[in-house]
């Protein structure tokens, strides 16, 4: 039976990295075998203790992404349609989303407190900033020829801005949609670890470096990839979908 071609790469990488391993080139304990470590998250999994801190994470992954979509949307909307906002805006949007978010734990942890509230909201934040340009960027690239043919058949603004401006943004949106949940992804995951979760990937993280649990380390970094690959391949479907002529 022939190997899905998806999974080449990681049946190369474990027979590899097991293969190392057994050399010893690097201490045991700090690189595990790969055998070792698939039987850890097997264990994770089939117990079920890892399924606390993965609904966690997905569920703060989650709520920062629509509230992240929904406000970056919006505000990607405010700055193409209204030429002041967009000349007044851009620049400080542009500002806010060159800082990393990381430096911005400290800001957040003074307004909400130590906690999943304060995740959110930085993962959100990160999420509105760098969606918004592109939506912006996207709805004010329309091709002119566009616009014409759709004010020569009568088409109200809102109409050419839903039937024309949006459809023609689509790939743009969609590329800084990908980029923005890649980023919130990762945000979440860095609060968990600094920012005193109760439950989550990051804390689970964390606590398997504090107690030395290297093969617990691995499994849960192995998880987190799994979770960032699905995220990107789950917009990547929906874009061939709901952009079916690109």
């Amino acid at each position: 039976m022939q190997l899905p071609r998806i999974l080449v790469f990681p049946a190369i990488a474990l027979v590899a990295w097991q293969a190392v391993a057994q050399t010893r080139v690097f201490d045991p304990f700090l690189f595990p075998t790969a055998f070792a470590v698939l039987e850890k998250l097997f264990e994770l999994v089939a117990s079920g203790a890892i399924l606390p801190d993965l609904a966690s994470t997905l569920a703060k992954l989650g709520l920062s992404l629509a509230i992240g979509s929904v406000l970056g949307v919006m505000l990607g909307l405010l700055l193409a349609r209204w030429e002041f906002a967009f000349e007044s805006l851009s620049p400080a949007a542009d500002f806010v989303r060159g800082i990393p978010g990381t430096a911005l734990f400290p800001l957040f942890m003074l307004f909400f407190g130590v906690g999943d509230v304060t995740t959110v909201a930085l993962a959100a934040w990160v999420c509105v900033f760098y969606l918004s340009l592109p939506v912006c960027r996207g709805l004010r690239a329309t091709n002119p020829a566009l616009i014409a043919v759709a004010k020569s058949l009568k088409k109200t603004d809102l109409e050419i801005l839903l039937q024309v401006r949006a459809l023609d943004a689509l790939p743009r949106v969609f590329t800084g949609f990908r980029i923005a949940a890649s980023l919130t992804l990762v945000v979440v995951m860095l609060a968990d670890m600094f920012l005193g979760a109760q439950a989550g990937l990051g804390k689970a993280l964390i606590d398997a470096a504090y107690t030395y649990d290297v093969a617990k380390l691995y499994a849960v970094i192995i998880v987190v990839g799994v979770i960032g690959y699905s995220l990107n391949r789950g917009i990547a479907v929906v874009e061939k979908k709901v952009v079916h002529w690109k």
